[in-house]
């Protein structure tokens, strides 16, 4: 009886230790025909994506000043030359994201692949140098969309250390594109300069570092009335929507105000509606 007994623990270890092993299983990916893929932390592991989102960068409307650094900073990295990572931070709905996963569509062709990371996987980040550099055929991007840190999290320290890369080299063929509500990616308050301090700049300055990563950061700003008004009116071309401008327009005012702001998201979300 004692024997059956361990031969059933010692299955059942078997078959857990197998379902282990077939969880963290990396799926092998092809870049040749992968241009979006997702990081999971947890498991260390690279899933390929197998319908990216095909946006168009001409249809991002009133950022035009953020596309052209964008676009212009994205080209010398795909030429081998110079190039810096990206923070884009500002309003909600007003391109950030869309702008970032829009250089899919127009570099993915010329050897840009792109990998999306969750805010809590990127302290694992270092991960996956290995993989980007033994791909040097290819430039990276590693996306991280809404970053920002809460007022007590200590991992903004580690992730300055691992952009810099520490006394490990960040792959050459590697940059580092990010959205974020907050321009500082940390809470900063008046009290950061209390007196209290020997130095009393020395703590704002160190929530402002993170930041300092990124050498291209840019502003989005919320859109007037005219900016929202002509991506409802471009949408609304796309979509066939069959209005008087001057109805289509007061709806979408009424819209917005229901809305309790006027962007991209928001326009897009009246068309659709209607």
């Amino acid at each position: 009886m004692s024997t059956t007994f361990q031969e059933d623990s010692i299955l059942e270890f078997l078959k857990t230790l197998q379902d282990k092993l077939s969880a963290n299983k990396k799926p092998h990916i092809d870049l040749s025909n992968t241009v979006a893929m997702l990081y999971i932390g947890d498991t260390k592991t690279l899933f390929p994506i197998k319908n990216p989102v095909k946006i168009d960068i001409d249809n991002l409307l009133n950022i035009e000043y953020q596309k052209k650094r964008v676009l212009n900073n994205t080209t010398n990295f795909i030429k081998l030359k110079p190039a810096n990572n990206v923070l884009l931070w500002g309003e909600r709905g007003t391109g950030k994201s869309s702008l970032i996963k829009g250089l899919i569509r127009k570099f993915s062709s010329v050897g840009l692949r792109m990998i999306q990371v969750f805010t809590k996987d990127i302290l694992s980040i270092h991960y996956l140098y290995d993989f980007i550099s033994s791909n040097n055929y290819y430039r990276f991007i590693i996306f991280i969309d809404d970053l920002s840190f809460s007022e007590d999290s200590d991992d903004f320290k580690a992730l300055k250390t691992i952009m810099d890369g520490g006394l490990q080299e960040i792959p050459e063929n590697l940059l580092f594109y990010a959205t974020s509500n907050r321009r500082h990616l940390i809470p900063t308050r008046f009290s950061d300069r209390d007196t209290d301090f020997v130095m009393p700049s020395d703590n704002l300055e160190e929530k402002l570092s993170l930041s300092d990563r990124f050498g291209l950061r840019l502003g989005f700003y919320r859109f007037d009335e005219d900016a929202y008004l002509k991506i409802v009116d471009m949408y609304a071309r796309q979509r066939n929507v069959s209005l008087e401008k001057e109805t289509l327009h007061r709806l979408a005012i009424q819209w917005s105000v229901e809305a309790g702001c006027r962007n991209g998201r928001v326009a897009e979300q009246f068309v659709r509606s209607l």
